[in-house]
Parts: C-alpha cells; structure tokens; sequence
C-alpha cells in the first residue's frame, strides 16, 4: 500500500475506500502478511472452461465454480433420464412386448416413446453443453463465493 499526499494506491488484495485514505480488503484475495504478497482466490476460468468442455454433462465445471445448484441440475438430468428409461421403463417394455410379434402396435408405440425421449435427452444434453462452452468461455457466470 503506498499512501501519499493523504491518498492511498491500493495493491490486488485490496482496493481504495471512497475517500482514498485507506484500502480495505478484496474478498477474492487473500494477502500473505509474511511474505506479504497476495494469493488469488478466484476460480480459474480456463480451468472451468476445460471442464465445461469436456464434462459439461456432468456439472463438473459448475461444481467446480461452487454453483452446486446448476451442477446438481446438470447431473440429474445427464443421469437421470438414461435411468428412468433404461432402468425403468425399458423392463417394464420387455415384459410387456411380444417380440416375435410383427402386428403389434403397442410394441411399436413403446419403442417410439422411447426413441423420442432419447433424442430429446441428447438435444437437451448438447444445448446445455453449447451454453456451457459460451459461458465458461465469456466467463459470464459468477462463482458461488461471489468472485468474478
């Protein structure tokens, strides 16, 4: 901090009070007063950028930027649905469709519904992940510590 002709130029871990005539101290930054420097404890954005691009279905970069509420999102409908369908109704389908059997509308119905809601689920998943990549990217989501 150096403070001359009664103003103050702050160093990172701190900023000028309305009055420059004192810092006060950044949230984001922790200041070392034995080596008396200052650590960044701001999340990394290329860090949260790689993650979004390549574990954006799983919420890895939120969980990452502490929005567990978003990562939590992420994750139940990434795991989600593939459970519901597959773990779920997909036995239930085999239970009641007869395989052999050619006239069978039901079966076709079943198999239909399950078809759409893959492809939706994969659409889903994708807009998701183009959005992630976008805002990790731009980094325009705040993390949940409040940091930039």
């Amino acid at each position: 901090i150096n403070c001359s002709n009664q103003k103050c130029v702050c160093s990172d871990c701190f900023y000028a009070t309305n009055s420059y005539k004192s810092c006060a101290y950044q949230k984001c930054w922790e200041y070392n007063k034995t080596t008396k420097t200052c650590n960044d404890l701001r999340k990394d954005q290329r860090t949260a950028f790689l993650l979004s691009l390549f574990l954006s279905a799983l919420g890895a970069a939120n969980f990452y930027i502490e929005q567990n509420l978003i990562g939590g999102f992420q994750l139940a409908i990434f795991l989600g649905i593939p459970i519901l369908v597959c773990g779920l109704l997909l036995p239930i389908a085999y239970y009641y469709i007869d395989c052999d059997d050619d006239n069978d509308d039901d079966a076709k119905r079943i198999l239909c519904i399950f078809n759409v809601s893959c492809v939706v689920w994969i659409l889903l998943i994708m807009m998701w992940w183009a959005a992630d990549i976008v805002t990790f990217a731009e980094d325009l989501r705040m993390s949940g510590d409040g940091c930039p």
